[in-house]
């Protein structure tokens, strides 16, 4: 009787030890993973900077005035395109001011 107790602890303890191991690595891997996604995380944001960097650092490029005629319909046509440009934000106030009154001073 005492050989079957002794073997039936002796095998729990087994168990428990075996299931504390499991428990760990699973506990290691969800860290290893977390860690993993956190640097991935970091990587994409810095990547994201890097591109709005890179969007301000270039020449922002003005829109050329289509030739110098004065006719009214052609610089209806421009100050509308340019309006367009400014609306999706292509242009900035500033940009779309200067070139507005440089069209209609054409006039």
């Amino acid at each position: 009787m005492r050989g079957r107790l002794a073997s039936a602890f002796i095998g729990g303890a087994i168990a428990n030890r075996r299931a504390k191991y499991m428990y760990q690595q699973q506990a290691n891997d969800q860290l290893q993973e977390y860690k993993f996604q956190q640097q991935q995380e970091e990587l994409e944001r810095l990547r994201m900077q890097q591109q709005q960097q890179a969007m301000y650092s270039q020449p922002q490029q003005q829109p050329q005035l289509q030739g110098s005629s004065s006719n009214p319909e052609d610089i209806a046509k421009q100050l509308h395109k340019f309006a367009e440009l400014h609306e999706k934000g292509a242009l900035t106030d500033a940009e779309f001011q200067q070139l507005k009154s440089k069209l209609l001073m054409q006039m």
